[in-house]
């Protein structure tokens, strides 16, 4: 009976000082029934009741904090993974020299910092070319590969979209909304220029994808760098 008392008598204490029940069961080994018998009547002072919060506030930082680090090891682990993966697949793919001209245009021309696949450019011969690139050795069907144009607003009349649509072969309702560039001229610099068109992948992997073209250009690099 002395050791209940004295185990009530230190639950209540480290309530007061904040402590959580979970907090608590580690320090007294009670019952969580017998616990919160003990606690649910107990009056506690203003001061010990901001005690309470800043210690729970606490915790859960600290629990961010360990669960985000615990998620970017499991990601470095993951990539870690992937790029392994992509250096195996590289050893094949670079034999195919289509493979390598694409590979070297993503590595001048496409987004490094993204969420995903984008490649941007005013060439629609390059453009038309990186679609059928990442269709052959991505898998990726055209239905899920959108583009976006991004011309100035002295051309937004010409009806451009179309122009694109037709070079290359991807129908206007996978077009997002078209961005007009500001310029300080309110005329045609280049009576020829249809803009500049930027190849998006709307994939579920589009970060592993994007991961696997950053490993795939480092080996390229390296294959070059040996020869």
């Amino acid at each position: 009976m002395k050791a209940k008392v004295q185990e009530k008598e230190k639950a209540i204490q480290l309530r007061k000082k904040g402590y959580s029940y979970n907090e608590i069961l580690n320090l007294v080994p009670v019952a969580k029934s017998s616990l919160s018998l003990w606690l649910k009547t107990l009056s506690l002072t203003k001061y010990e009741k901001q005690s309470l919060k800043k210690r729970a506030d606490k915790n859960i930082s600290l629990g961010r904090i360990r669960a985000a680090a615990a998620n970017r090891q499991n990601r470095l682990k993951r990539e870690k993974k992937e790029f392994l993966k992509a250096k195996l697949e590289f050893g094949d793919l670079v034999k195919n020299p289509i493979f390598q001209v694409g590979l070297a245009l993503y590595w001048a021309e496409g987004s490094k910092r993204t969420w995903g696949f984008q490649f941007i450019n005013s060439d629609a011969d390059m453009i038309a070319f990186m679609i059928r690139w990442v269709q052959m050795f991505f898998h990726i069907p055209k239905e899920r590969i959108s583009v976006r144009l991004y011309i100035h607003k002295p051309y937004a009349h010409e009806n451009c979209e179309t122009y694109w649509s037709k070079k290359t072969n991807i129908p206007l309702s996978q077009f997002n909304k078209t961005i007009y560039k500001p310029t300080k001229f309110g005329i045609k610099k280049r009576p020829n220029y249809k803009g500049c068109l930027r190849i998006e992948i709307n994939s579920g992997l589009a970060g592993h994808i994007l991961r696997k073209l950053k490993a795939w250009c480092q080996c390229l690099i390296e294959y070059y760098n040996e020869k």
